[in-house]
């Protein structure tokens, strides 16, 4: 268990900044998905498949909490999982999604997790050993730890200039830039004075090349040196 709240913990840092204050952590709706993950496995012939596809029910409240970084927070769970699949040495039949909804069944601070085995075209597959055989002997596309690994992206090259100087308008964690999906994002926490990019105030952002940066008063530029 310990293990478990660590690896989940490492996926989504950041997060628990951006959302201090909020009931239900990101952290927690990680950790409830890799339970659930491993708690659906198939073992068949020499592989031990997990499922793919995750949906995350939240109570109404939890949902509109989280509403205006959904997207992200369903890509940083992807990750999780196919990072916790290559951890355990598990297959998947496709790239991992999870998928918050909202619930208005579900109170406060509770959730449901359902996951299925989806296979690339986006069919469910049965998880019984005459399905999963049958994958295995080639006729649908399987994802294993070690195809994961080989063709996990380099991450690219790219670096801050200063175009100004300091101010005190600057919070203490007012900003963080984190990889990915191969793309630098940049994250605003939430902060009092807000963050800039090229004069527009942005919660979240993919940068470009040349986009110019304003933390409180500190100018700042992106580039991207590949």
């Amino acid at each position: 268990m310990e293990r478990l709240e660590a690896f989940a913990s490492r996926f989504i840092e950041g997060w628990s900044a951006r959302l201090f204050g909020a009931k239900l952590q990101p952290v927690q709706i990680a950790k409830r998905v890799i339970r659930a993950m491993e708690a659906h496995q198939t073992i068949s012939l020499s592989k031990t498949f997990v499922p793919n596809s995750y949906v995350v029910s939240l109570s109404p409240s939890d949902f509109a909490q989280f509403e205006q970084y959904r997207r992200s927070l369903e890509q940083d769970l992807s990750e999780a999982v196919l990072g916790a699949a290559r951890d355990r040495n598990y297959t998947l039949l496709a790239f991992p999604t999870v998928e918050i909804e909202r619930d208005d069944d579900l109170p406060p601070g509770d959730l449901r997790v359902s996951c299925a085995l989806v296979d690339a075209s986006g069919d469910e597959v049965s998880p019984d050993a005459k399905a999963l055989g049958a994958v295995e002997s080639g006729h649908t596309m399987v994802l294993d730890r070690e195809k994961l690994l080989r063709e996990k992206p380099r991450a690219p090259k790219a670096a801050i200039t200063v175009r100004e100087g300091d101010d005190r308008r600057v919070s203490r964690k007012h900003a963080e830039i984190r990889l990915r999906l191969g793309r630098y994002t940049l994250y605003d926490l939430q902060s009092t004075n807000g963050t800039y990019v090229n004069g527009r105030r942005v919660a979240e952002v993919v940068l470009a090349d040349g986009d110019r940066l304003s933390i409180g008063g500190v100018e700042l530029q992106f580039r991207a040196t590949d």
